[in-house]
């Protein structure tokens, strides 16, 4: 803080105030405030927040912090983070997260990617909460009312997660809708398409959920609640209509990242739904056709690709691979190893499958 009082005499004169004026804000002495400027003193801990209200700035501009710098570790801490989460780690990425904001406490940004790996509904509100009093960034606190809810609903406090779910505006009052009403022409048009995709795979997702039993603390699993909504046989129609629907809309079968792993995950399921009714010769077939989506996935990558498909037509491909720690072809053997598919591993067109994706299946 060697040059604190530069800085301070900068800001007075941006305010165009006078010594007398920033000492009778803060109720104190023009000596003091000339002391700082001389670097003589430094101000008593606790007026820091006070002037940076003042002269409208942030506490880290205020004491000289290289905010590119820290923005740029913050980001490196949540990188190295994630490379834990995503591959089921959390537990490590908690650690990083806590370690980082040993350095920066009042990161909101590491708060809240914290509270979307820790497990303790308490330490999550503790955390969120915190987020809310304190944060002004939108972005921060929808995460945090987010989380809030999920761990208020975990603990059987629904009226408390319910009340936050109704401050967030409703779906036609979205950005996305919203920006529908602002442009015109192309842009005008090329949102359209993105509203569409957007809640096209919003609406597949709550069409594969609803499929899902519940039970009273929102942890679902197949049919392991004697109050599921559906029977076995019904799953597999839903999810089939989920391939229809892909199919009509994608009418040239020209399919980007995103819409062939949700192919490759959807077929995958409909196998674990045979499986259930020992249907094996359906299981394999699903399978299959599953591997065979995750294979041309990850053969036809390309970052210049756009839609073909009539709705679609020269949108740019969705890819979303940056996050993922391996590829398709792995994701589905992964899954395969699973409890889900042990009555169907000795068969032969099962063992044939695990050896194709074998031959693609690698990390990042």
């Amino acid at each position: 803080m060697k040059n604190f009082g530069e800085t301070i005499r900068k800001f007075r004169k941006q305010k165009e105030m006078t010594q007398e004026q920033l000492a009778e804000y803060l109720n104190i002495s023009t000596q003091s405030i000339s002391k700082w400027e001389t670097n003589l003193t430094l101000p008593d801990i606790t007026l820091i927040p006070m002037l940076a209200n003042i002269f409208d700035v942030s506490t880290d501009v205020l004491l000289g912090v290289d905010i590119t710098a820290k923005e740029k570790r913050i980001q490196e801490i949540i990188d190295n983070a994630d490379k834990y989460s995503l591959s089921g780690d959390n537990e490590k990425s908690a650690v990083i997260l806590r370690d980082g904001l040993k350095h920066y406490p009042n990161s909101y940004k590491l708060m809240a990617k914290l509270i979307s790996v820790i497990p303790s509904e308490k330490e999550i509100i503790e955390i969120a909460e915190k987020i809310l009093a304190e944060c002004t960034d939108i972005e921060y606190r929808y995460l945090a009312v987010q989380q809030l809810c999920y761990a208020y609903s975990r603990i059987g406090e629904t009226a408390k997660a319910e009340k936050l779910a109704y401050e967030f505006p409703p779906l036609p009052f979205s950005r996305n809708i919203l920006l529908l009403y602002v442009y015109s022409g192309e842009k005008l048009f090329k949102t359209y398409q993105e509203c569409i995709f957007t809640n096209l795979y919003l609406a597949l997702e709550f069409i594969e959920n609803n499929t899902y039993s519940y039970d009273k603390i929102n942890k679902y699993d197949y049919f392991e609640n004697e109050k599921s909504y559906y029977t076995v046989e019904e799953c597999i129609i839903i999810w089939q209509k989920i391939i229809a629907i892909l199919e009509i809309i994608f009418e040239d079968g020209n399919y980007d990242y995103q819409t062939r792993a949700l192919l490759a995950d959807t077929y995958k399921s409909i196998a674990k739904f045979y499986v259930r009714l020992e249907d094996f010769e359906n299981a394999v077939e699903n399978l299959k056709l599953a591997a065979e989506h995750s294979i041309k996935n990850d053969e036809s990558y390309n970052p210049d690709n756009e839609h073909t498909a009539l709705i679609f037509r020269g949108k740019k491909f969705s890819y979303n691979t940056e996050n993922d720690e391996i590829n398709t072809s792995m994701q589905l053997l992964n899954s395969m190893d699973s409890f889900d598919f042990e009555s169907i591993r000795q068969h032969t067109e099962f063992i044939e499958t695990e050896k194709r994706l074998k031959k693609y299946a690698k990390r990042r």
